[in-house]
């Protein structure tokens, strides 16, 4: 027979030996029971023979006094049982009572270890949060530096930035119908450029439209010459009429251009004065610092394409680049300047007084 786990050994010594006990009167029940029947017959005899016999009385109530002992033997037994039982059962009862109290501390610590686990999570999770908001800052930081620095102009100096201005535009083919435009600081665009190109020209002009596609040709084979590559570069000062006349005339060039508002506008107009352009299209040299080579290169491309006296300067203009270095001829030129602009100033002071 199978106990429950929560009844103790002594318990089931109790079970045992109620289990003996029943099994052993049960076993000496029997033989007293078929006794019994066996009496019962011989107490029919014996009261047949009562009749003659005064000594039936005896033999009957020694059979009555049997019965009464195994009643009592019974009710003993019954009483022990019980007794027996409900031992067990308390005893089983206080084991399950102290199998739960010691799973309450168990669940308890656990629960404190899962409360502990759960405040760690927390922990890290706000570690991690703080962490990200802190990459977070930095990174806006970064960005917001990198916008003050794109958003800050740059400063440039130089004889092309007082001529042209501080950015200019190139023109890239995306496909047959699309282009893309580009700005590029000035200096940086004309930076190791030996030679720069002012092209006066408009889409409404037809000798400029006959003689842009022979100056894209020179051009090209300019700058692949051995050993003077990329040497050249042409700014295009548009005199279009519109920004779509301008935009659309400029696929046909891969040069730079001056932006269209400062072509078409004040700037346009000085450069023009500047180098006395009566007409277009007309195509003026300068030199590495901007000194004027010619304002003829619209008449000498024709009579040289082969570019073999490019770019026709005089022979004193080569003995003074050859010997002058560039920084001292920049410096001379700046002073220069400074001293033609004191003097037009003071002629023009004379002038208004007269």
């Amino acid at each position: 027979m199978a106990f429950p786990p929560s009844i103790t050994t002594a318990a089931a010594a109790k079970w045992h030996r109620g289990i003996f006990i029943t099994t052993l009167l049960l076993c000496l029940s029997l033989p007293h029971y078929a006794c019994g029947q066996e009496t019962a017959t011989i107490v029919d005899e014996a009261t047949a023979a009562a009749a003659a016999d005064d000594g039936g009385g005896d033999i009957m109530g020694e059979v009555t006094d049997l019965g009464d002992v195994v009643g009592d033997a019974m009710a003993d037994l019954t009483e022990d049982l019980v007794e027996d039982l409900d031992s067990v059962d308390g005893g089983a009862v206080d084991d399950i009572a102290v199998e739960e109290e010691e799973e309450e501390p168990v669940a308890a610590a656990a629960t404190d270890g899962d409360e502990t686990v759960d405040a760690d999570a927390t922990d890290d999770v706000e570690s991690s949060t703080s962490t990200e908001a802190t990459a977070t800052d930095e990174e806006a930081a970064a960005s917001a530096d990198s916008e003050a620095e794109a958003a800050a102009p740059v400063v440039q100096s130089g004889p092309y930035i007082d001529l042209l201005g501080d950015v200019l535009l190139s023109l890239e083919m995306v496909d047959e119908a699309h282009a893309q435009v580009h700005q590029h600081y000035t200096n940086e665009a004309l930076a190791g450029k030996k030679v720069v190109g002012l092209y006066f020209s408009a889409d409404w002009c037809g000798p400029c439209k006959q003689f842009t596609p022979d100056l894209v040709n020179f051009y090209d084979k300019m700058n692949a010459r051995r050993g003077k590559q990329d040497e050249f570069e042409i700014v295009w000062i548009s005199r279009c009429r519109t920004v779509d006349d301008f935009g659309q005339y400029f696929t046909q060039m891969n040069w730079l251009a001056l932006p269209p508002n400062e072509a078409m506008g004040q700037r346009g107009q000085k450069l023009g004065e500047l180098y006395k352009v009566q007409s277009i299209p007309t195509l003026v040299l300068l030199d590495e610092i901007g000194n004027v080579i010619t304002t003829d290169g619209r008449n000498k491309i024709p009579m040289d394409k082969a570019g073999i006296g490019f770019p026709w300067r005089s022979p004193l203009s080569v003995l003074i680049s050859t010997l002058v270095p560039k920084s001292f001829r920049l410096l001379v030129k700046s002073q220069l300047a400074g001293v033609l602009g004191l003097v037009k100033g003071v002629l023009l002071g004379k002038g208004g007084q007269r």
